[in-house]
């Protein structure tokens, strides 16, 4: 019973750390596309404060797209906000996962040792016996 409990726990336990590292991937996704925004909208500041051959030309336009980028970026932001905490609570789960598999490894660890010293004493018994 103990052996199939471990066994489940375990799996939960591969589970738990394949859900973590998904949301850790989901969180450095999110944190490169925010980056990539980010150096985007300097590019357009750069564009608009007249650096370059085209300097003024289209300024109305890239005004427009500074500002979706400057928004895009904020929803970034926050998404990765939102996915660091999804992290934290994906580790916790782990942890308190594996913190269970190590408990129930130890009882049974314990429980075949009372089985193994119950069979030698038995065994002794049972020689001791023999003899009488």
């Amino acid at each position: 019973m103990q052996g199939q409990r471990l066994k489940a726990i375990e799996r939960m336990l591969s589970i738990q750390s394949r859900i973590r590292k998904l949301a850790e991937w989901r969180q450095k996704a999110i944190e490169l596309q925010a980056a990539a925004a980010r150096a985007e909208s300097r590019a357009l500041v750069a564009a608009l404060n007249g650096e370059g051959p085209t300097a003024g030309l289209f300024a109305d336009m890239t005004a427009r797209r500074l500002h979706r980028t400057e928004v895009s970026a904020a929803q970034l932001e926050a998404a990765a906000i939102v996915q660091a905490r999804q992290v934290l609570a994906e580790t916790g789960r782990e942890k308190r996962t594996a913190r269970l598999a190590d408990h129930l490894r130890k009882v049974k660890l314990r429980a075949d040792q009372d089985g193994a010293l119950v069979e030698i004493m038995d065994a002794r018994e049972g020689r001791r016996a023999a003899t009488f």
